[in-house]
C-alpha cells in the first residue's frame, strides 16, 4: 500500500510541475481527477460489502474535493458507510473539550492558573496545586482511569458510567508525578475538565457543548453520548480484527471530555473549518488553543489542548486521534495549504495517523512548500553497535524490555516472560517490532557509547521512550513465595486480589479477571506481563512479614494494597 501511494503522489507531482503558468480550467480538472484517483487507490482495501471500513471528507481552499465511504457500516443489516455515517470520534473529543473550556477562560468564568482543588472540591484532598493549564496539556500527574478500571476488574465490554469513572478519580489519594514535572497523555485530566465545564456553566456538559459549538457551527449531526441507550441515527457498529476474522467490539462507555463525541466526516469539516472563518469562538480562544504547554524543565507538551502542532513534509499541521473499541478517527489541518483531512473509521486495524497524512501528502505534493522525504542512508549494525544496544529498558513500571545481542540478532524479551522476538533492522539504530502496527523501537546513542533509552515508535502517531534500568537478580534460594500469599485490598479502588502459590508461581487472583502469574524482578518486587499489575512493590513491617503491596499499570503508579489476611 504505502508503494502504490508513493507511485500516485510521485505521478501527480511531475503531472502539475510541467505547467509554468496558471493551469486552465481543463487542467485544473485532470489534476484533480489525479488526486482523486490517488485517494481512491489509498482507500480502495475497504471497498466491501462484508466488511467494516472508513469515510473520508477532504476539503482544500473552503471546497469539498473528496468525500465517500468505503465498506460497511453494520454488517449484519448490509448498511453501507457514507460521508454521513455517524462514528465515536474517540480522542478527537479532547478537541472540543478544549475549546470549551478556553471559552470559558475567555469569558472569565474560568482562569488557566485555577488550582483544580479549589474549582472542584472533591478533588481537594489531593496533596499538590495542579492547574486547568495542567489538564489541558497532559502535565497534571493524574493516574489514568482506564488503568485504575483495568485494575480494579473492569472489563473492555463493561458498562462504565460517567459518575463510576469520576468516582475512581475522586478516589485516588497521589499523583504518577508532581504536575507540570512530565508530560503523560491523560484521559483522566480530560474527564475532569468535562467536570470542570459543568460546573462553571452550570449546563450538563452535553448540553453546553450543544448549544455553544455543534448548534452554532451547524454540525447537526454531532453529540455528546453520555447515556449508552440513547438512539443515534446511521450511527457505525465497531469492529475488531483479527487473525480469525471479524468480532463486535461493543462499546459501553458513557464517559466524556476525553472521548464521548459521536459525530459524521462532514460535520469534524465544518469544526474545522471553524478554525479558518472563526464563526465560533474568539481570536484569543484560537490563540489560547494554538498555545504549547511546557514543563518546569522546559519540555514543550504535543498534544496541548486537544491537538498537535507537527511539521510534516516541510508543512505545518495540526492533528489528533483517536481510537476506542473498534473506531478509529483521525482530524488534520494544514492551515498554508487551506487544507482539511477527517478520516472516521469502524475497524480496528486502520492506522488513523498514517492514513490521515497519506492522505494529506497527496493534496500538499504540489505546494512550493511541500519536502520530499529524503531517504536517510544507514548501514548494518555492527556488533558494537548492537552490544551498545543491549540491557533492560522500563517503559512503563513493570513493563520492562531485555535487549540483547545474540550472534548478530538482536532479540526483544518481554520481562517475565519466554517470547523472544528477533528484530530486522529498518534504519539507523531502528528496528522493526510490529510490522503490522508500525512499531518499531529505535536507539538513538552515538557511536562507542551505551544506549541509555530506546524509542518505542509507533508509526506516525508518536513515541514513547523507555530509559535503561538495572535489574538485581534473585537469588531463588532465598526466596519464599509464601512471604507473599494473602489477601490484598485497595481503598482507592474498591477491590482485591488474592495471592497464592501454584506450581511453584506466585499467583494472583480476582474476582472478575484471569489469573495472573507474577514474576520475581528484585527483592520483594513482582512484574505481571500484560495485566493490570504489571508492577507489584511489596511493603513489609519491622519484623519482615508482607503487610501489603504498591502497585503499577500503565501511566497508573503507586496504587495502595493493604494484607487484610
Amino acid at each position: 500500500m504505502r508503494f502504490i501511494t508513493s507511485a500516485l503522489i510521485g505521478f501527480c507531482a511531475a503531472s502539475l510541475g510541467i505547467a509554468a503558468v496558471t493551469p486552465s480550467h481543463a487542467q485544473e480538472a485532470v489534476q484533480a481527477s489525479t488526486k482523486e484517483s490517488a485517494v481512491h487507490a489509498l482507500l480502495l482495501e475497504w471497498e466491501a460489502e462484508d466488511g467494516p471500513g472508513v469515510a473520508v471528507l477532504i476539503v482544500k481552499d473552503g471546497q469539498t474535493v473528496f468525500q465517500k465511504g468505503y465498506g460497511t457500516a453494520d454488517i449484519e443489516q448490509g448498511v453501507a458507510i457514507t460521508e454521513n455515517t455517524a462514528f465515536h470520534a474517540a480522542s478527537i473529543s479532547k478537541q472540543f473539550t478544549a475549546f470549551a473550556v478556553l471559552t470559558l477562560v475567555d469569558e472569565g468564568k474560568l482562569r488557566l492558573d485555577d488550582d483544580v482543588r479549589v474549582v472542584l472540591p472533591e478533588l481537594n484532598h489531593l496533596p499538590t496545586k495542579f492547574t486547568v493549564a495542567h489538564l489541558l496539556d497532559h502535565m497534571s500527574g493524574l493516574k489514568e482511569v482506564g488503568s485504575l478500571l483495568t485494575m480494579a476488574g473492569w472489563l473492555p465490554d463493561d458498562i462504565v458510567t460517567q459518575h463510576q469513572q469520576y468516582s475512581m478519580i475522586t478516589s485516588q489519594k497521589g499523583f504518577n508525578f508532581e504536575p507540570a514535572q512530565e508530560i503523560e497523555y491523560s484521559n483522566t485530566g480530560y474527564a475532569v475538565l468535562a467536570k470542570i465545564v459543568e460546573k462553571v456553566s452550570g449546563q450538563p456538559f452535553e448540553e453546553h457543548m450543544r448549544a455553544t459549538i455543534f448548534a452554532p457551527l451547524g454540525m447537526d449531526d454531532t453529540m455528546i453520548q453520555s447515556d449508552r441507550s440513547a438512539i443515534v441515527p446511521n450511527i457505525a457498529y465497531s469492529y475488531n480484527v483479527r487473525r480469525g476474522g471479524l468480532t463486535k467490539s461493543n462499546l459501553n462507555r458513557e464517559i466524556v471530555g476525553s472521548t464521548g463525541v459521536i459525530t459524521t466526516v462532514a460535520d469534524l469539516a465544518k469544526w474545522a473549518a471553524n478554525f479558518q472563518s472563526r464563526t465560533v469562538g474568539s481570536e484569543r480562544v484560537f490563540d489560547l488553543m494554538e498555545q504549547r504547554g511546557m514543563t518546569e524543565s522546559g519540555e514543550v507538551s504535543p498534544l496541548s489542548r486537544g491537538q498537535e502542532l507537527r511539521v510534516h513534509n516541510g508543512l505545518e499541521t495540526w492533528s489528533h486521534g483517536g481510537r476506542i473499541a473498534g473506531f478509529r478517527s483521525f482530524l488534520l489541518r494544514v492551515p498554508s495549504e487551506n487544507l482539511v483531512v477527517a478520516m472516521l473509521s469502524n475497524r480496528s486495524d486502520v492506522d488513523p495517523a498514517n492514513l490521515g497524512f497519506a492522505l494529506t501528502d497527496i493534496y500538499v505534493a504540489d505546494s512550493e512548500a511541500f519536502e520530499e522525504p529524503v531517504p536517510v542512508d544507514w548501514s548494518e549494525a555492527t556488533q558494537a553497535e548492537l552490544d551498545s544496544y543491549a540491557g533492560f529498558y522500563e517503559l512503563f513500571p513493570g513493563a520492562i524490555f531485555d535487549i540483547s545481542n545474540a550472534e548478530g540478532k538482536l532479540l526483544f524479551t518481554p520481562y517475565g516472560t519466554e517470547q523472544s522476538l528477533a528484530l530486522a533492522q529498518s534504519g539507523k539504530g531502528q528496528f522493526v517490532l510490529n510490522s503490522a502496527n508500525q512499531i518499531s523501537i529505535r536507539f538513538d546513542n552515538e557511536a562507542g557509547e551505551q544506549a541509555q533509552d530506546l524509542k518505542y515508535v509507533i508509526g506516525l502517531n508518536g513515541e514513547l521512550t523507555a530509559d535503561r534500568t538495572n535489574v538485581n537478580p534473585l537469588d531463588p534460594e532465598t526466596l519464599d513465595l509464601q512471604d507473599f500469599t494473602g489477601v490484598f485490598f485497595s481503598e482507592e479502588l474498591q477491590t482485591r486480589y488474592i495471592l497464592s502459590v501454584v506450581d511453584d508461581s506466585l499467583v494472583a487472583s480476582h474476582l472478575r479477571l484471569p489469573d495472573v502469574t507474577l514474576a520475581a524482578f528484585e527483592q520483594d518486587t513482582f512484574v505481571g506481563p500484560g495485566s493490570g499489575l504489571q508492577k507489584v512493590e511489596f511493603e513489609r513491617d519491622e519484623n519482615g512479614a508482607v503487610t501489603g503491596a504498591i502497585v503499577s499499570a500503565a501511566l497508573a503508579e503507586n496504587v495502595v494494597f493493604r494484607k487484610v489476611q
